[in-house]
């Protein structure tokens, strides 16, 4: 059934918002941290250092929460191995490695990891 102004029903009540996502923090993994769960959403861009990449996911104990891919998950969803609706698990390596820029100067970082159901 059809309305030209659709209310809704007694016991409702409607949300509203201005920005849609600003209730979803932000998570940035520390070593040792795991974001598990289901991906909701992926967003993707340019910017100044290169491409980037978003995911919205729910994760299994912080809720639903938004990543910016790094590491292999960024290297993943490069190559379109990151889905909506699809489970995804991702950590931070709690070993150090160091990067070699360039120009000579050095980075540590600790890699991120990510992993996929697999079939048994």
């Amino acid at each position: 059934m059809s309305t030209d102004t659709p209310t809704p029903p007694d016991g409702f009540e409607q949300f509203e918002s201005d920005d849609p996502d600003g209730d979803v923090p932000t998570v940035e993994l520390g070593p040792g941290d795991v974001l598990e769960g289901l991906v909701l959403d992926f967003a993707e861009g340019e910017g100044e250092y290169g491409p980037w990449y978003r995911l919205k996911i729910k994760d299994e104990s912080r809720g639903v929460v938004r990543y910016f891919a790094k590491g292999e998950v960024k290297r993943a969803a490069r190559k379109d191995r990151v889905e909506v609706g699809e489970p995804i698990w991702i950590a931070m390596d709690t070993s150090e490695e160091t990067l070699e820029r360039d120009d000579g100067s050095t980075h540590d970082y600790n890699p991120t990891m990510v992993a996929f159901p697999g079939e048994s």
